[in-house]
């Protein structure tokens, strides 16, 4: 009996240890994007619009939903304005510590695990605190909507500085010879700046700028995402393209608060007044973005190289494809004829509504981007709702996180069957194979979080429990849909049952 006991725990240990290799195995061979990609920013609000308290924490996949008026948006463009602030704010933050750091050590050596080592959140809280006093620009606001806002922004404390080597330099000598070097060893945590002529920089702040940029690259850029958005606002952009010049709304509001003795007194402050539009930040970048579409339609991003079949996928839900022609400008291509070609204003809603997101994709996305989609079923059919969740799986496969906003009860059931037939399972395998799934679109629940914004006792988000077996519980649209099949039952059979 003992030796068949020792037998026995042997292979159940060798069964263990074999299933935990085909596991590792099969997660990097079905979410590859997704191995060593475990960091997550958690931001935290108070009193932040309808929302008396939030945390928000970004996985692979985040999803937002809930009734109107209930503060989606605001979490949504508070989290886009930090990711398109941060930098100019870090690097203003940084110049006075370059400084104060040459001073000491005499001489131009950064120690970036000195610096930074256990003390990254602290730098993120600083810039929180700065970001709050630009929230009425980020909003187009009133300056003192966001006075009793409270921000936080927390990261895994472990620092990562890149083993690569890094290496900048400074021109504009004589003949445009190289002035200065800023460099990093492979391996290393010294940042070491090498200039060829003193007497090219009179003062340090010639240089604090040139450190700044380098150190936010290194050690910032990994931890914090670029990010691109497409507000709900896209449509109208795209109807009103020619006659949205952010340029000519700013001239003309600071012309309009201005009389002409101010004016001439003093011109400089028509440029100041000329920092605001009166758009929020997402709405100006998106009508920026969609303004250069023209200039850079014949780009080819990174992530649009290395993945076509992702455009492919995007290309099957508006039905064709979005080109640049000469003496035509911007049309739509239907991929049933290629002779028939629309403008923007003679095409369809569900063309209109994405167009921002093909430029996106195929000019300009690369992996470890954020793309926030504010409720991408604007225009779609059910049935585009459902291709579109899978084109979102697809992209989050392949490296770029996505946070949504949505009321489509379609995406978040479609989001759950990617979900569930990523068990792999003998019979899910079969149904994946039946209804045309890709290993590609498969969603692992581990990297996905879904929140609804609820009422209960405070305007708060609440997470939602994934289950790998059944997908993700949305009591926000399940209660309305029940409600709706007990009406009615009630109509068909006659009163209540």
């Amino acid at each position: 009996g003992g030796v068949r006991e020792g037998w026995l725990s042997r292979l159940v240990f060798l069964a263990v240890a074999l299933l935990s290799v085909w596991k590792i195995s099969y997660n990097a061979w079905i979410f590859p994007a997704w191995q060593g990609q475990e960091q997550e920013m958690k931001f935290e609000f108070k009193k932040l619009g309808p929302l008396d308290e939030a945390v928000l924490e970004l996985a692979d996949l985040t999803i937002i939903c809930g009734e109107n008026n209930t503060g989606k948006t605001y979490v949504t463009y508070a989290v886009y304005g930090f990711l398109r602030s941060w930098r100019s704010s870090l690097q203003r933050m940084l110049a006075q510590e370059i400084e104060n750091s040459v001073k000491a050590n005499g001489a131009y050596q950064f120690d970036l695990h000195k610096m930074f080592h256990g003390k990254l959140n602290q730098y993120l809280s600083k810039l929180c605190k700065r970001y709050i006093h630009d929230l009425p620009g980020a909003f187009a606001t009133k300056r003192n909507y966001f006075d009793d806002v409270q921000m936080t922004l927390s990261v895994d404390e472990k620092l990562e500085i890149s083993e690569k080597p890094f290496q900048r330099t400074i021109g504009g000598g004589p003949a445009g010879k190289v002035v200065a070097t800023l460099s990093k060893e492979s391996g290393s945590h010294m940042l070491e700046l090498l200039i060829a002529d003193d007497s090219l920089f009179s003062p340090f702040n010639d240089l604090d700028q040139f450190v700044a940029d380098a150190i936010t690259e290194i050690v910032f850029s990994p931890l914090l995402p670029d990010a691109h958005i497409s507000s709900a606002e896209r449509t109208g952009v795209v109807i009103f393209l020619k006659e949205l010049d952010i340029a000519r709304t700013r001239l003309l509001k600071a012309l309009n608060s201005m009389d002409s003795k101010e004016l001439q007194k003093s011109p400089y402050r028509l440029l100041r007044a000329m920092r605001t539009t009166g758009y929020a930040w997402p709405v100006e970048d998106n009508v920026e973005f969609i303004r250069q579409l023209e200039e850079m339609g014949k780009q080819v991003g990174p992530f649009a190289e290395e993945n076509p079949a992702i455009l492919e996928a995007f290309d099957s839900i508006i039905g064709g494809s979005y080109k640049v022609i000469k003496d035509q400008g911007l049309v739509y291509q239907s991929k049933d004829d290629e002779n028939s070609r629309f403008s923007m204003n003679e095409s369809s809603s569900c063309v209109r509504a994405l167009l921002d997101v093909g430029f996106y994709l195929r000019c300009k996305a690369k992996p470890g981007d954020l793309f926030i989609i504010d409720e991408p079923e604007l225009n779609l059919h059910p049935r585009n709702q459902r291709a579109f969740a899978r084109l979102i799986a697809k992209m989050v496969n392949a490296g770029i996180k996505v946070l949504v906003t949505t009321h489509s009860d379609y995406m978040i059931k479609e989001f759950n069957t990617l979900i569930m037939l990523a068990q792999r399972a003998p019979h899910t395998q079969a149904m994946q194979e039946k209804h045309g799934y890709v290993n590609e679109e498969l969603l692992n629940p581990e990297r996905v979080r879904l929140y609804m914004t609820g009422t209960e006792k405070i305007n708060t988000l609440k997470p939602a429990k994934i289950y790998p077996d059944r997908g993700i519980e949305v009591t926000t649209f399940d209660t309305t849909i029940d409600e709706m099949n007990t009406i009615q039952d009630e109509i068909l059979y006659g009163g209540e049952l």
